[in-house]
């Protein structure tokens, strides 16, 4: 039973309340300058380790060998390890150190609300024990975080790690990998992508977004407390950021299971998943937020744009994960100044494209062209398969008429005659999930004589097809050539494809 005696007395004589202004970023940073005291550090770096003892011992080398660019304290967090970890920490030689032992493993949300508790900078970062650290790598992703206030969250790229941060250096061992770490870890803003969604293996928070924030919601028992986490961040106003200059290792066999039995994993994905949908009304943690469009974008790379600002519209792309690409691709071609709009004929996506658009409209896709002036555009893609929409050729009219003379159009045919198709014809895919919007069959020489017609010009196609494993693609040549003993590698190609995905520039005025 707790006992209730006595007064409780917190000194803030030499305190000042913060100057408010009349923006959200400003009222942030003021509110929070008084915890920033002389004595304190600028980061508190946490490690958490659960066993692993060569692991944990490695780890905290590395820390201690490739911070001296940045003023910190380390919190050493024993989550229930036998005792070999707490020997490990406590022969740390580290003036400002801190050695937090937790008698059982109840599970790392613990572990990480034990740190967010006891952290004394104005940062917390908090490091897993199977995570190596290299040259540059906290002032690299400081850089970043200090940028804009706007930023939130950072996350370097890394050895095993999902979501499209695996870069892989091909190192022979850790020595070759810190000379390698240290070469590619030159800070560059230029290689900042802002993402919808991110995987923390080096988690950095500031104090504002703890409070405003927290770290994780207790209704995710493990996974998919990071795109939840990620969600409630950018719904706060702020952006999440991958460091393409900042390489760290994960000593972590991800991709085979590590430390991991496989019909487990598959059960708590599952799980994470639909607390996910049922927590955000329907929208999906894998196809709402991770449907990049890398396919339909890639002409962005070599179409010539004018100088200034460039207005882009993206229309149907979800929650926004097209839009941020293009924003991203942008900057790797020179263009920084990007004037980003979307348009969803679905409401439920409209929150989420507000945390990435400078602004949003939504209606249905017959009326696309009465919310925007004609020619006000200098991209426009359009995510959604041009025949899945009622009237394609009415919509890809009103689209191109929202371009601006020499701008570019992005848009997708979904091919009606796929292996797809043909396996629910034989009853062979009644497993699979039905297309939501059955596409009309439009041959893609029909869309390109529209185009023409138009006054499109540089009209190409390519095709998106799904990556196919050699068995696959033999099973798949098998059922042509059961009908057609033949056909050809391009029949095949046809069959496979999900898309032609279509750009076309808009010709100038007579």
């Amino acid at each position: 039973m707790t006992e209730y005696q006595g007064n409780i007395t917190i000194n803030t004589d030499g305190m000042s309340a913060p100057q408010l202004s009349a923006t959200m970023w400003e009222n942030r940073a003021a509110a929070y300058q008084m915890y920033d005291g002389p004595s304190n550090p600028l980061c508190t770096i946490a490690v958490l380790a659960y066993n692993r003892p060569q692991k944990t011992r490695y780890c905290v080398e590395c820390i201690l060998r490739y911070t001296a660019d940045v003023d910190y304290e380390l919190l050493l967090i024993d989550n229930g390890s036998d005792e070999e970890i707490l020997k490990i920490f406590e022969a740390v030689s580290y003036d400002r150190k801190r050695i937090v032992r937790i008698t059982k493993n109840i599970g790392a949300g613990y572990a990480w609300r034990t740190a967010r508790d006891l952290f004394s900078g104005k940062y917390l970062v908090i490091v897993s024990n199977d995570v190596y650290v290299t040259k540059n790598w906290l002032s690299n992703l400081l850089k970043c975080y200090e940028s804009d206030p706007r930023i939130g969250f950072v996350e370097p790229v890394s050895s095993n790690v999902s979501n499209l941060q695996q870069v892989d250096l091909s190192y022979t061992d850790f020595d070759d990998m810190q000379e390698k770490a240290a070469a590619y870890n030159q800070s560059d803003p230029s290689q900042w992508e802002e993402r919808m969604r991110l995987i923390s293996l080096i988690s950095i928070f500031s104090r504002p977004v703890l409070d405003i924030v927290g770290i994780s919601d207790p209704a995710f028992p493990h996974d998919f407390i990071e795109d939840d986490f990620s969600t409630r961040l950018r719904r706060s106003g702020y952006k999440l950021m991958l460091c393409r200059d900042t390489w760290i290792c994960h000593d972590h066999d991800f991709f085979n299971y590590e430390d991991k039995d496989p019909a487990a994993f598959r059960v708590s994905l599952d799980t994470g998943r639909e607390i996910y949908r049922n927590k955000y009304h329907s929208i999906d943690g894998w196809d709402d937020i991770l449907n990049f469009e890398f396919a339909l974008l890639a002409p962005l790379y070599t179409h010539d744009f004018p100088g200034g600002i460039i207005s882009a519209l993206v229309a149907d792309g979800r929650c926004g994960a097209p839009a941020l690409e293009l924003r991203n691709l942008l900057k790797k071609v020179g263009v920084t100044d990007v004037e980003l709009r979307a348009f969803t004929t679905k409401a439920k996506y409209f929150a989420d494209l507000q945390t990435v658009c400078e602004s949003v409209d939504c209606d249905r896709i017959a009326y696309i062209r009465s919310h925007y002036t004609n020619e006000a555009f200098d991209v426009i893609a359009l995510c959604g398969p041009i025949n899945c929409y009622p009237e394609p050729f009415e919509v890809l009219k009103d689209v191109y008429s929202l371009l601006k003379p020499g701008g570019i159009l992005l848009f997708k045919l979904r091919n009606a005659f796929t292996q797809r198709t043909l396996n629910r014809c034989l009853g062979l895919g009644a497993s699979e999930a039905p297309d939501a919007d059955m596409p009309g069959i439009i041959p893609f020489e029909i869309v390109t004589a529209v185009l023409e017609r138009l006054g499109g010009r540089d009209i190409a196609i390519n095709m998106e097809t799904p990556y196919m494993d050699q068995a696959a693609m033999a099973v798949a040549m098998e059922s042509l050539r059961a009908g057609n003993p033949a056909v050809t590698q391009q029949s095949l190609n046809e069959f496979i494809t999900n898309n032609y995905v279509f750009n076309v520039v808009r010709g100038e005025r007579a």
